[in-house]
């Protein structure tokens, strides 16, 4: 089964809440559904390929699970459903997916 990885490109439109309500809560999660970040928050971007806005977001992150069914239970968790207005509500510009990774 490969694994899953949760890609996110968004703008802070509210750091203070975006990182107390949010960002500070995600790596306690993430080891929690078996999850780890492979890049972290504040990466510097190379190049910024953007046809919808043109500018730079602000967080670039790719989070990896061991599988979708992983990915999935801590997307719908009642722990992550809890924090994610701090995400929706204090950003904007936002991708976010969860796809499967190739298989071994």
């Amino acid at each position: 089964m490969p694994k899953a990885y949760v890609m996110i490109h968004l703008e802070v439109t509210n750091e203070e809440e975006f990182a107390s309500g949010f960002a500070s809560k995600i790596p306690g999660l993430l080891a929690e559904f078996g999850g780890k970040a492979l890049v972290p928050r504040n990466t510097e971007v190379s190049i910024l390929e953007n046809q919808v806005t043109g500018r730079q977001a602000d967080v670039h992150t790719i989070f990896e699970f061991p599988d979708r069914d992983s990915a999935l239970a801590w997307y719908n968790s009642d722990q992550y459903q809890a924090i994610r207005p701090n995400r929706t509500n204090n950003t904007a510009n936002t991708y976010f997916a969860i796809v499967d990774g190739i298989d071994d």
